[in-house]
């Protein structure tokens, strides 16, 4: 009788584990900040400021939509994402600019732009991790990586977890913000880049004010722009279509 008594407290103890799991809410990943679906669309407001040489400068105010059309296995055990990108510049309907790719692995997410690849998230999240975001082409960066700096690289590092952002009236709280870089040199190049994420969600917001100035001369010091740009991009819509 005592065993037949421990046999029925077993099965009662694994019937209840199992109900509690099956009702219970899904488990997070980290992945959740960077959620990807065929026929998911994020759309966002541009305000970008191009600076080039000769004292050129162009303001330009448009719409970015990112709709992913596309999917298949890749060789990191993960999915790669085909992404289209439209702009809206003068409200007259999205028009094709190019296609991205996302690839979504077991232990980090890579965007290619251009054909180029950044780590835009790399795994487990938490606030002071590090990563180089340019691990994976040959842009270098302005810090050094590796055993005594042995390669050039360029650090991203999640500055912030769980803080509040405002979106479109609502309060979002599953937030990441990753820092890409904070060089504030008015001197030579100021170099400054992050982007906020909110799970479920994907990427919310995104700033840069990448600016060289001139170096030569009177201008020295003088805050001069000979090239770079400036840019805020936040979201306004997502769905899926």
């Amino acid at each position: 009788m005592a065993i037949k008594r421990k046999y029925f407290a077993f099965v009662i103890l694994v019937l209840a584990s199992a109900c509690a799991n099956e009702g219970g809410p899904a488990p997070k990943n980290d992945s959740d900040y960077f959620p990807m679906e065929v026929g998911a669309y994020h759309t966002y407001d541009v305000e970008e400021t191009r600076y080039e040489a000769l004292g050129g400068q162009e303001d330009l105010q448009y719409q970015l939509k990112l709709s992913v059309v596309g999917s298949f296995e890749n060789s990191e055990g993960g999915i790669t994402y085909a992404v289209q990108r439209f702009t809206d510049n003068k409200g007259n309907g999205f028009e094709y600019l190019d296609t991205w790719s996302v690839r979504i692995g077991p232990s980090r997410v890579v965007v290619s732009e251009g054909g180029i690849d950044f780590v835009k998230l790399a795994f487990p999240l938490s606030k002071g991790r590090q990563w180089n975001g340019n691990a994976l082409n040959t842009l270098g960066g302005d810090e050094g990586c590796g055993d005594n700096a042995t390669f050039s690289c360029d650090t991203y590092e999640v500055t912030d977890t769980g803080f509040p952002f405002s979106l479109n009236g609502d309060v979002l709280n599953e937030t990441l913000e990753v820092v890409q870089s904070n060089n504030p040199d008015l001197i030579v190049k100021q170099d400054v880049r992050k982007e906020i994420y909110a799970r479920h969600i994907g990427l919310v917001y995104k700033e840069a004010t990448v600016l060289e100035y001139c170096t030569v001369g009177d201008c020295i010091g003088k805050q001069q722009i000979e090239k770079g740009y400036t840019l805020k991009q936040t979201l306004t819509a997502y769905g899926k279509e």
